[in-house]
């Protein structure tokens, strides 16, 4: 059974002056198609500077993000500065910003009446998107129809025919008729519009200007407690380097770390590769992460410390994952002490959110051992397999953070397909 929270409302909403959020791929796509229109223009094409703080800021918040934007995001995103940045005696995001307004009144002084207007009010950098006035109007209620009906003259010399005064209302079979095929044609839009769940969750990672970190568990970080481990120094031998903790990955893991490796290559992404133990705070802050381990990644474990779905080893060779909002249920466990061909199940926890202390989007595949970790990258990387996250997500997921227990069967040390068992959504 699905457990999961109630779902949010993600449908764009109107405001006034024209104003609207845009909440569906119709006005998604007007709104970028007017930036690229804006971007060409000679206001903005002789100037990377400015197109590119005008094309981030808009297209994150198409993205759902607009609310992030905030003066030090633009700094790190746009003009590549350290995350610990002083904004106060750094004015480059704001004078950019202020400029890009500039340029955007100049842009609607010479562009043709009618345009969809891109405009970031002062004190602001979340865009804000206008229909033309003639939109405004054209999509206004219609006034309602008189109580009492209204008597026209009748000009005289023009012979009065019945017929063409007789309403399409009057007309029962051709109402039915119209409205199947609205109703046919609003199915066939809605089907040429479905998005791909792959590409919905990995937009936020795969769209972001900074390289994205990967970093992968270790066995320094599985060990409970933490053992001493030899440090890297001149005099410490290549034997003891190889065989160190904090060098030594599993397999299983190094494959999933591949998979992921190999998305963002196939995305024109750039990356980096890290052990929980070369990763500092600092390199999460820089950019989007994907955590791979769960007991043996520090980092992982930091996220899970408030959220519903957490880890719990009860003894030292029992670990399970806990349903805070359901804390009778101890289903979700393994334990150690099993022979590995004996194995049958095993689960694994998968997130992507927004890590509260980064304010970067981190996304984890967390196995109790190796063949759960295996099974949520599969999951992760598998367009097909990735439709079972939309099967049971509620609408305007994409935008969401999310937290999703997974199941897999193991037979003779090999993982199979992912079920979700159990999801977050807030």
């Amino acid at each position: 059974m699905i457990v999961q929270s109630a779902p949010g409302d993600g449908a764009g909403t109107a405001a006034g002056n024209g104003t609207f959020n845009p909440g569906t791929d119709a006005e998604r796509d007007a709104v970028q198609r007017q930036l690229e229109r804006i971007l060409a223009s000679p206001v903005f094409h002789n100037s990377k500077r400015y197109a590119s703080v005008l094309r981030f800021i808009v297209e994150q918040t198409l993205q759902g993000f607009g609310d992030r934007l905030k003066e030090r995001t633009i700094g790190i995103e746009v003009f590549d500065r350290p995350p610990d940045y002083d904004t106060a005696t750094d004015h480059a995001v704001r004078s950019a910003v202020a400029e890009v307004r500039k340029r955007l009144a100049q842009y609607y002084q010479q562009s043709k009446p009618g345009e969809l207007r891109i405009e970031v009010l002062p004190g602001s950098y979340m865009p804000q998107f206008r229909w033309p006035d003639e939109h405004a109007l054209s999509t206004a209620p219609a006034p309602p129809i008189p109580a009492e009906p209204i008597t026209l003259p009748v000009v005289s010399g023009i012979p009065e025919r019945p017929d063409e005064h007789r309403s399409w209302l009057h007309r029962p079979w051709l109402l039915v008729c119209s409205v199947a095929v609205l109703a046919s044609l609003g199915i066939l839009v809605a089907a040429l519009h479905t998005d791909d769940p792959f590409e919905e969750f990995w937009r936020p990672v795969l769209s972001s200007h900074a390289p994205v970190l990967l970093c992968i568990g270790n066995v320094e970080g599985g060990r409970r407690p933490p053992e001493d481990d030899p440090v890297v120094s001149p005099t410490l031998s290549l034997s003891d380097f190889h065989n160190s903790a904090s060098h030594t990955v599993n397999e299983y893991d190094s494959f999933t770390m591949a998979k992921f490796a190999g998305l963002m290559q196939a995305n024109g992404r750039q990356f980096q590769l890290a052990s929980q133990s070369d990763a500092t705070f600092t390199d999460l802050q820089n950019g989007p992460t994907i955590l791979v381990g769960l007991l043996n990644n520090e980092w992982t474990v930091r996220l899970l410390s408030k959220l519903r779905f957490t880890v719990d080893q009860p003894t030292v060779d029992k670990v399970s994952i806990r349903d805070r909002s359901n804390p009778a249920n101890h289903e979700w466990a393994v334990d150690y002490a099993t022979p590995y061909l004996d194995l049958t199940r095993d689960y694994a926890l998968v997130l992507r959110m927004v890590d509260p202390k980064t304010e970067q989007m981190v996304v984890v595949a967390a196995g109790i051992t190796v063949f759960g970790t295996t099974a949520a990258g599969d999951l992760l990387t598998n367009k097909r397999e990735m439709k079972k996250l939309a099967a049971i997500a509620p609408p305007g997921w994409e935008k969401k953070n999310m937290e999703l227990v997974l199941a897999t069967d193991v037979i003779r040390g090999r993982s199979g397909p992912a079920t979700i068992v159990a999801a977050q959504f807030w």
